[in-house]
């Protein structure tokens, strides 16, 4: 039904057109004055100015729209725009400012505290196994040297006054 239709839309149209046909390129976009241009140097170097132009403003249109889209964000080129929806989620994490450098500090302090307080918390489980004998002998053994060492400091200090 459908085929048939296209059928006799295009017979009527067949029927009703007698006039021939006498179109090109040039006269289609440029009218006559393009058809007649082509054997004029100066002429043709316009039309091909024009094509170039239209073909960069093209490309300059659809490449702004793609940019301006995020299209171009795995090249790590976004938009402010972007950007500035969500601070979260587009922000980049690794630029270091104060700000940053300060919360990664506590951080790492925080993450340190936690450590040696999980530590000691399983080691106040198990007050007699090798482990907690083990890590208590060698804090026994740090603690004595460092206050060997505050010693012959403070022995140096008051020598040397």
């Amino acid at each position: 039904m459908v085929n048939g239709m296209k059928f006799l839309v295009l017979l009527i149209f067949l029927f009703f057109s007698d006039k021939s046909v006498q179109a090109n390129a040039f006269t289609e976009i440029f009218g006559s004055e393009g058809a007649a241009g082509i054997n004029n140097p100066k002429i043709r170097s316009l039309s091909y100015a024009f094509q170039y132009l239209t073909l960069s403003g093209s490309l300059g249109y659809v490449g702004k729209q793609l940019f301006d889209s995020g299209f171009l964000s795995p090249l790590n080129l976004k938009p402010d725009s972007i950007n500035n929806l969500s601070p979260l989620g587009y922000n980049d994490y690794f630029k270091i400012n104060n700000h940053n450098a300060n919360i990664l500090a506590v951080k790492a302090s925080v993450d340190k505290i936690n450590l040696a307080n999980n530590l000691n918390n399983k080691l106040t489980k198990k007050k007699f196994s090798f482990k907690s004998i083990e890590f208590r002998n060698n804090n026994n053994f740090y603690k004595s040297i460092y206050n060997y060492e505050e010693r012959d400091q403070l022995i140096e200090r008051y020598i040397n006054d």
